[in-house]
């Protein structure tokens, strides 16, 4: 695991991820209201108690107890919890280049030479996120078996966090504690599809929109063009997708624009192609729009490849 790991920092939220992965187990007894927002890593919340309301890319969710909400890295979300109950919940930030990485098998010997199935491929940690845009719904609830034992899986972690310094090879039992939460909650979901639950509240003209909008990054998506393609008028379209998102139209086009251009250039992708792949067709303006929203230029990634 990453040196700056510090399972003792407070909980923050922030838009960034200096390390692995980051667990918490939080219980407020506060309003919570927090702005429309994104993250570049891949967020999971185990929500235990309170009366909250999650929002995912235009769908709100009202939870119930052991509900899991899993958001995919670049989703835009806000959560609200009224203080009256409190908010408990574990959350896990984990980067998605960790869970590529923790998901590749070394070649091991299980027995008389046979070598472990899977060797020459990664197995999927990241399955769950990718369900999300498949099931159209960021919601997970499981049965009772399963919910238990995804509990002792984050308290397992969370215990061998805590006892960091005590334990022998604690890097290790960290490493494996994170891998079997990761394993056991992947199956989970590859086992039983039919627990993605559709279950917000959402309008349905804002979740084509961004379905379209999602779809169509490289292709003309100025404002007349979408209204015209959903038979809206424009000024109403940008009043309940700004109601819905917390974005203006153009605002989430240009965020869902620079970090697709981002992640391709990260990919090795060059940076002229892919600023025209994700809908840029003037370079210099590209790159201003890129140092605006990242701080970085396009070289900046580049250069760190």
């Amino acid at each position: 695991m990453s040196e700056e790991f510090n399972p003792s920092v407070e909980y923050e939220q922030k838009g960034y991820l200096n390390c692995d992965f980051r667990l918490f187990h939080i219980d407020e007894s506060k309003a919570i209201d927090t702005p429309w927002h994104y993250h570049d890593f891949d967020k999971i919340v185990f929500f235990l108690r309170g009366d909250v309301q999650y929002a995912v890319e235009g769908r709100e969710y009202e939870l119930r107890p052991y509900d899991i909400v899993i958001v995919p890295h670049h989703s835009i979300h806000k959560v609200t919890a009224s203080a009256k109950e409190g908010y408990e919940r574990y959350v896990l930030y984990v980067k998605p280049e960790t869970l590529v990485r923790l998901g590749k098998t070394q070649e091991v010997t299980v027995h008389e030479g046979k070598k472990l199935s899977g060797k020459t491929k990664d197995h999927d940690l990241d399955l769950c996120f990718n369900m999300t845009s498949k099931t159209k719904t960021n919601l997970v609830h499981f049965d009772a078996g399963i919910t238990s034992e995804l509990m002792d899986k984050f308290r397992t972690l969370e215990d061998v966090i805590r006892s960091e310094e005590d334990l022998y090879c604690a890097g290790l039992r960290i490493h494996v504690s994170l891998i079997q939460l990761l394993i056991g909650l992947n199956e989970a979901c590859f086992k039983h599809p039919d627990a993605f639950m559709e279950k917000a509240r959402y309008n349905r003209k804002v979740i084509d929109i961004i379905d379209y909008i999602m779809e169509h990054l490289g292709d003309d998506l100025s404002i007349d063009k979408i209204s015209d393609e959903f038979y809206i008028s424009k000024y109403h379209m940008m009043r309940i997708f700004k109601a819905e998102t917390g974005y203006s139209v153009h605002q989430y086009i240009m965020e869902k624009r620079i970090l697709r251009a981002r992640d391709l250039i990260i990919a090795g992708e060059p940076a002229m192609s892919a600023s025209i792949e994700s809908g840029f067709h003037d370079y210099s303006s590209f790159c201003k729009a890129f140092r605006k929203a990242t701080g970085k230029l396009p070289s900046d990634y580049v250069a760190n490849i």
